[in-house]
């Protein structure tokens, strides 16, 4: 006796398969008005502003442990406190690599920043929303855009228009 044979069957799929593109992507082509703009510059300078003093008892501690040198820690806060335009900046000199050690604690500096951010930005957004500058709807997006990623918004930004994505 023969074991029964199972027929063979071809699925033939079309298009890709994969996860939907991230909301932020759909949304990104909605440009904020001159007076959100201008709120939204307002914060991020603010954060940028706040974001040395954020990290500096982070990198100072990561010091004293030995995880990075001292001229790891000026580094950092140099990059944290740099000018958000690159036109801004001086032409860098070409650095080495960060060690492993710096990564990690620019990562924890970030995190630390993305964790003070709404808080730094509640005041402004509230008193804009007070002001009629934005809505309510623009002030949660721009609130939880920040929960999300102010890493990438502190990083020096491509210029160009302040384009916020949902």
């Amino acid at each position: 006796m023969t074991a029964p044979q199972v027929p063979f069957t071809r699925i033939a799929v079309f298009g890709a398969i994969g996860p939907e593109p991230p909301l932020a992507q759909a949304a990104e082509a909605q440009a904020l008005s001159p007076a959100a703009r201008a709120v939204l510059e307002r914060v991020l300078a603010s954060i940028a502003s706040s974001a040395s003093a954020i990290a500096q008892p982070i990198l100072d501690r990561a010091v004293e442990e030995g995880t990075i040198t001292r001229s790891e820690r000026h580094a950092l806060l140099r990059e944290l406190s740099a000018p958000g335009d690159p036109d801004d900046a001086p032409a860098p000199a070409v650095t080495p690599l960060p060690s492993l050690g710096a990564r990690r604690v620019l990562r924890e500096a970030l995190a630390a920043i993305r964790r003070a951010a709404p808080g730094i930005a509640q005041p402004i957004l509230d008193e804009a929303v007070d002001a009629e500058r934005l809505t309510p709807a623009q002030e949660k997006r721009i609130l939880e855009r920040l929960r999300i990623s102010p890493s990438q918004v502190l990083r020096r930004p491509a210029p160009g228009p302040a384009v916020l994505s949902a």
